[in-house]
């Protein structure tokens, strides 16, 4: 018997889906056949949720880069814009719905934000440890995130994190048009790398002697046979689910916000700018958000359907964003919180959605499928063992699932308002045996344990608790480190500085990119002749671009 996989089927023409399509079919080329079928219910115009989202920092590398995308020419393509990082809004302080950052104590404003950059670190230790060290000895009064990243002083002075020239001066994601990227994946797919789409509706699949997939009938295209298929019809999941009979563990009893309101609505971005940042603010019932795009932004409010009535959630966001203009459309979106009991069934791959669903705050969206992806083309099964690597398949995800559920958990459990009934009842979900351990850590002043994702965890606890404990014992013995951290902290100053007067705004950027025609020549990746677009997304430049003025040391 033929051992190698010849023909994929991908359930779903959702972003998930054709992310997964392009993947597949653009690593393993000529030697499969990948075929979506677009089903009427798990179709991009009716399946993602809101016409604008976030996609990871990882996406030009770990997609596009490999498709031979320059960043360029997908972020036009996309009404693309820059996510350099996440900003909370009145997560500290009590109140009403207001957009409009409060007082917190000690004279400050209510607001952290969260960069796409990874926390540095100086000699073995975080750079927040030293920071916690120099806060809690009196040193400092400043806050974690402007003492330890050079992110915040730039957005909040709407700079982009790319100057003029293209090349990156911070790490960086994207908000997206999402139907404009699903279009742009499916025609890139379609077009260079042969996959086939079919648009219909499944009557039902058949399945062989050992239950695994064969054929899947619809209504009027006939069938299509595969012998791998990934379903990515999100929460309906249509194959592991509805053909395969795969359970669902749900978590509602951990998560509450299992509901939102989303609408897209114009700006004017000669008026207020470009952010080039995602805006989540707490609410009485729940909380919201906002992505900036070119000339428009998306808009939504998360909230717990037992609690609050959809109408009420409705009149929450008409207050943050103002009244709505005419045509304006108001969509109701509903989870179904939880993950399927295994992802990997017999020959059927749950992708995405299908996997687990989180609230928003919790979700990585495209970063899971990704993520999901690297794994089944590291672990591509044979034909005759389809069922190898679900195993191992399984258990990633599940723990992925864990670590986005509690880091969650962990920032509604840390947020000091009790002011309404849904603060009260997130304040008082159970947290598990490792994330107790991690708060105790924590105030111990130990280290954070990277394994245990005790990084993310530590720089929430920084930025929403006023703890100032002991710091980790080891730096008191280390003088030389503190020294070094010391210097390490006067550089991210001057950086600060220097960053501040040469990038352009990201407005000044985003224009320039989506109005001028793409370059006739990309620039290329020595390493494999693809174009990469102006820069290698990602890198830390060090200096900026000719005409130089200081440099960045």
């Amino acid at each position: 018997m033929e051992s190698r996989m010849r023909r994929i089927v991908v359930v779903g023409g959702t972003a998930a889906g054709w992310t997964a399509a392009a993947r597949l079919a653009s690593v393993f080329g000529a030697t499969v056949s990948v075929a979506v079928l677009e089903t009427p219910s798990s179709s991009a115009e009716t399946s993602d949720t809101g016409l604008v989202s976030a996609v990871p920092s990882t996406l030009q590398r770990e997609l596009f880069d490999r498709l031979g995308v320059p960043e360029d020419e997908w972020m036009r393509a996309c009404g693309a814009s820059f996510k350099t990082a996440v900003r909370y809004v009145n997560w500290r302080t009590e109140g009403g719905a207001e957009t409009a950052r409060r007082m917190a104590g000690g004279g400050g404003v209510d607001h952290f934000y969260r960069p796409c950059a990874p926390l540095p670190e100086c000699e073995e230790f975080t750079l927040l440890e030293c920071w916690r060290h120099r806060r809690s000895s009196g040193e400092t009064i400043e806050a974690f995130d402007y003492a330890c990243f050079r992110e915040p002083p730039l957005m909040d002075a709407g700079k982009s994190p790319r100057w003029m020239d293209g090349r990156a001066a911070v790490p960086y994601a994207w908000h997206i048009d999402t139907r404009m990227f699903t279009a742009y994946l499916r025609n890139l797919a379609m077009r260079r790398f042969g996959v086939r789409a079919v648009r219909d509706e499944l009557l039902y699949a058949e399945r062989d002697e050992r239950g695994m997939l064969t054929v899947l009938h619809t209504v009027k295209s006939g069938t299509v046979a595969g012998d791998l298929f990934l379903d990515c019809t999100g929460g309906e999941r249509l194959l592991l689910g509805g053909t395969l009979g795969e359970p669902f563990v749900d978590a509602h009893e951990n998560l509450v916000c299992d509901s939102a309101v989303t609408v897209t609505l114009p700006r004017e971005d000669a008026a207020h700018g470009i952010e080039p940042f995602t805006t989540v603010t707490a609410l009485p019932n729940g909380w919201a958000w906002k992505m900036p795009l070119l000339g428009r932004f998306g808009a939504g409010h998360a909230y717990a359907r037992d609690r609050t009535e959809p109408d009420e959630a409705s009149s929450a966001l008409r207050e943050l964003c103002g009244p709505l203009p005419e045509g304006a459309t108001v969509r109701h979106i509903d989870h179904r919180i939880g993950r399927s009991r295994r992802a990997w069934v017999k020959n059927c791959v749950a992708v995405g959605g299908a996997a687990f669903v989180l609230e928003p705050l919790a979700d990585d969206g495209l970063g899971e499928v990704l993520h999901q992806m690297d794994r089944l083309v590291r672990d591509f099964p044979s034909h005759g063992d389809r069922e190898a690597p679900a195993a191992r398949y399984n258990r990633a995800v599940r723990a992925r699932y864990d670590a986005a559920r509690d880091l969650t958990r962990l920032r509604y459990a840390l947020a000091p308002r009790r002011d309404t009934p849904f603060w009260t009842a997130v304040s008082e979900l159970p947290l598990p045996d490792a994330l107790r351990e991690c708060l105790t850590a924590y105030r111990a002043g130990l280290s954070p344990d990277p394994a245990a994702h005790e990084v993310a965890y530590y720089c929430l606890l920084a930025s929403l608790t006023t703890d100032r404990s002991a710091p980790r014992s080891a730096l008191t013995h280390r003088p030389a480190a503190r020294r070094a951290a010391e210097a390490r902290f006067l550089q991210i100053k001057r950086q600060q500085q220097i960053l501040l007067e040469t990038l352009p705004t990201a407005q000044e950027y985003l224009y320039r990119l989506h109005t001028r025609p793409s370059p006739a020549v990309a620039v290329r990746r020595p390493d494999t002749g693809r174009p990469v677009g102006y820069a290698e997304h990602g890198r830390d430049a060090s200096r900026p671009p000719v005409p130089r003025p200081r440099a960045i040391r």
